[in-house]
């Protein structure tokens, strides 16, 4: 008896956990990993892990962490294992209705984005920036909002009033049934979302005039107006590369992945330029950073490009000041020359970032999305963007320093690029930075490495005070 309680008990709880689970969108059930419970989520056509990632409110360090063979890509019907975050579940269960004022239809099979648009007297690209998402028979979509001064009579909505959609033009909202007559409404656009902001800068709406994926603003960020900002794009998880990886994770007694992770998270938090306000968006503070960050990931992409060198960076005005320091010095007689020749032949090269001696090209980023600056600008007021391409970590085994003592040489390449708040490339590169050690205790490689990176990228900025 008590062994079949013992049985029937576990039991009784998982079926509870799937009923529980059963409004959650998508989901199949729930497993148990490490005693921690997981939603269980069937991928679908189209989608990607940046979208899942948002969907359910989960970082994508974690998502790699618990399906490491979300490092291969992602496959229709794959099966993807969620950490339960009840807040998170609970908002993604909520369905279109839950909206305010929004008309709701559910998709019939067939169902295509015109035919609805048709119907509802609305256009595509209208019901596009109001839903973003793949039609699936059964789900719910909004086909407009409702003023609180007519009835609605079309059997296939939730509501009793007359749907209204926002002209992406005026940002008016205008009246629009299957069966009536258009007619113009002095109505805000919808949704205004709660969050307080200081009164120099305006309220933003939570359903805007921008394409998909930036036509939900969220929540504004509240930024320092005395200061310039800087956005920091941390490297995408799939574009790290690193030969050593086994070998610092065993050292380091944690999983492979975290490794990346520990390079990633360093290397965004020490992009700090002084004199600028810098907004982090991995682990940064507004309620909005994991969804833009992963905004910023689905609308972009990567090729080899050449190098640009920022002539008004930092860097260069450091170096003009050098010159022009060295030139005043050799002037003042020749008793100086031996002193002067020494200091600057014992000096280390300008840095110990390598950059090929052919200046070749590297891995630089291109956006795709015509509303991405415009929404960044809108809503953190960005003036310059610092985009980390890609990482890489390379040992080299062959000139081994010490084999006894695992003493090799290691090379770590960073691919980076900078735009300014109109979209203009200001700088992008890859350099190198040569490490000597035997040392794999990641912590203590990052706390080496990873603050040379950083300073040879915010020297490619233009200083805070340049006009």
């Amino acid at each position: 008896m008590i062994m079949m309680k013992k049985i029937i008990l576990p039991v009784l709880i998982l079926f509870i956990h799937v009923v529980s689970f059963a409004g959650v969108q998508d989901s199949i059930g729930v497993t148990k990993l490490n005693n921690k419970l997981h939603v269980q989520y069937m991928v679908s056509p189209g989608e990607t892990i940046y979208g899942i990632s948002t969907k359910y409110g989960v970082s994508l360090t974690d998502l790699f962490d618990i399906n490491p063979e979300l490092e291969n890509g992602l496959k229709v019907g794959q099966v993807v294992n969620i950490p339960y975050n009840p807040s998170a579940m609970a908002k993604t269960s909520q369905s279109a209705a839950s909206k305010p004022n929004a008309q709701v239809y559910k998709v019939q099979p067939g169902d295509t984005y015109y035919g609805i648009a048709k119907k509802y007297n609305t256009s595509v690209e209208q019901l596009l920036k109001m839903n973003n998402m793949d039609l699936k028979a059964g789900q719910e979509i909004v086909v407009g909002y409702n003023n609180t001064t007519t009835t609605a009579t079309n059997p296939d909505t939730k509501t009793t009033t007359t749907p209204t959609a926002v002209n992406p033009t005026t940002n008016t909202a205008t009246t629009k049934t299957p069966t009536t007559t258009t007619t113009t409404t002095p109505t805000k656009s919808p949704e205004t979302p709660p969050a307080t902001v200081e009164s120099n800068q305006p309220a933003l709406t939570s359903v805007s005039n921008f394409a998909p994926p930036f036509n939900d603003m969220g929540t504004p960020y509240t930024y320092d107006s005395s200061r310039k900002q800087i956005l920091v794009v941390p490297f995408d998880p799939y574009l790290y590369f690193s030969d050593a990886d086994d070998e610092i994770a065993g050292k380091s007694n944690m999983q492979r992945t975290k490794v990346r992770e520990v390079f990633r998270k360093r290397l965004n938090t020490l992009l700090k330029a002084p004199g600028y306000e810098t907004i982090h968006l991995l682990g940064g503070s507004n309620s909005d950073s994991l969804t833009d960050l992963n905004k910023i990931y689905s609308s972009v992409s990567y090729n080899y490009q050449a190098a640009i060198n920022n002539p008004n960076s930092i860097e260069a005005k450091q170096a003009q000041t050098s010159a022009a320091t060295s030139t005043t010095t050799a002037k003042k007689g020749n008793w100086m020359k031996n002193t002067v020749g020494s200091i600057t032949g014992s000096q280390e090269p300008v840095s110990q970032y390598n950059t090929p001696a052919d200046n070749g090209k590297y891995f630089g980023v291109s956006v795709k999305n015509p509303d991405f600056f415009k929404y960044f600008d809108e809503k953190y007021s960005i003036d310059y963007y610092i985009f980390i391409n890609q990482f890489e970590v390379k040992t080299n085994y062959e000139n081994c320093l010490d084999r006894a003592a695992l003493n090799y040489e290691r090379t770590f390449t960073v691919h980076y690029s900078i735009f300014d708040k109109t979209g203009k490339q200001i700088a992008g590169d890859k350099f190198k930075v040569h490490y000597n050690s035997n040392n794999c205790y990641v912590y203590q490689i990052a706390s080496d490495n990873v603050p040379k990176m950083a300073q040879k990228i915010i020297n490619q900025l233009p200083p805070p005070n340049a006009k």
